[in-house]
């Protein structure tokens, strides 16, 4: 091998490093917003359990749901 010929690597070499670099960067940043939408997703649903019991809580009140009842100024 000579030295010339490694000059060609060079430049092939700080393309392949620079691609690497955002590669990493975007794993990273897709990795970061994953992270965020399953919190996300977890804390809506604890919310949702608690609505869900919160709203069997309010059938049980009141005997259940009214189902097919016509409203009261029927």
């Amino acid at each position: 091998m000579t030295g010339n010929h490694d000059a060609d690597f060079e430049p092939r070499i700080v393309r392949l490093e620079e691609l690497v670099a955002h590669q990493q960067a975007a794993i990273e940043d897709l990795s970061r917003q994953l992270t965020e939408g399953w919190k996300e997703n977890e804390k809506l649903r604890r919310e949702l359990a608690r609505l869900s019991d919160r709203f069997q809580d309010i059938e049980d009140q009141t005997g259940g749901p009214a189902a097919n009842q016509p409203p009261p100024h029927w």
